[in-house]
């Protein structure tokens, strides 16, 4: 009891224990602002996120024209977080999923996008007719079309017709029709922020009903690894403020054996 009170006593050591103290709040001030800051963060991210959705979900295919008059459609992208997916958003993803053969957690895919095509054609063939005798003929069909950049559309048929008791009549026809389609995709950020979905193909009469594009983020892989506060027991080398033990407060290298609490930002 005496020793105790003499230390209680000492200036130099309430001093000493004062600015321990002091250095200790101080350090864990830090650390709840730090972790204030990362979850302000988060929630401003999480906000930005569900508004780019309901913005996307509004959106509509906008068709535009590039510099040699082919058309460009375009529309908004959706962000998922997959960490936690909504149940309208596992709807969406589940059917890429299924197409794609993709795992259930859609490990290692950036990027979701479909597209619906409909293509309307009209086309004229050369037709060319050989004999096969006095009452039957065969009637050739054919068509080719290149329009660059990997589109094309070839036709080939024949048709067998017969002349009958004055009449003309087709016995059998058959038609092989090819057609090669080349679409080029993007996704573009926009001035406002946003990423958007482009499409584009110079094949003609192509009409694309509707677009989608999932971009998809995991705040709980992305996350950076978070530290935490705490006491440790260890051996240490430092230099700094000394307390002896006829309770002398000096300064100079020590090495000892205690027990130490460390802020998240001084952990490694």
């Amino acid at each position: 009891m005496k020793d105790m009170k003499k230390i209680l006593t000492n200036k130099s050591t309430l001093t000493f224990i004062a600015g321990v103290l002091f250095v200790l709040l101080f350090l864990k001030q830090c650390n709840q602002i730090e972790s204030l800051k990362q979850d302000v963060n988060f929630a401003n991210n999480d906000a930005n996120r569900n508004l780019n959705n309901y913005l996307a979900a509004q959106d509509s295919v906008q068709v535009l024209v590039n510099s040699n008059g082919e058309k460009v459609v375009q529309i908004r992208s959706y962000e998922f977080d997959l960490s936690k997916l909504q149940d309208k958003q596992k709807e969406l993803t589940n059917k890429y999923k299924k197409a794609l053969d993709l795992n259930d957690d859609l490990k290692e895919v950036n990027s979701l996008i479909s597209a619906d095509l409909e293509i309307k054609d009209s086309l004229l063939a050369e037709a060319s007719v050989v004999q096969i005798d006095s009452t039957s003929a065969e009637v050739t069909y054919e068509s080719y079309k290149d329009y660059g950049n990997g589109n094309s559309r070839s036709l080939f048929g024949t048709s067998t017709v017969k002349y009958d008791f004055g009449q003309f009549k087709v016995l059998d026809s058959k038609f092989e029709l090819k057609q090669t389609l080349s679409l080029f995709a993007a996704i573009e950020t926009g001035e406002d922020g946003a990423d958007r979905l482009k499409l584009g193909t110079k094949y003609p009469g192509i009409e694309i009903n509707n677009i989608e594009n999932i971009n998809l983020v995991n705040t709980r892989l992305n996350r950076k690894f978070k530290k935490k506060a705490g006491w440790s027991i260890g051996i240490g080398v430092q230099y700094g403020i000394n307390l002896n033990n006829n309770q002398v407060i000096s300064t100079g290298p020590s090495i000892g054996l205690g027990v130490y609490w460390s802020p998240k930002f001084l952990r490694f």
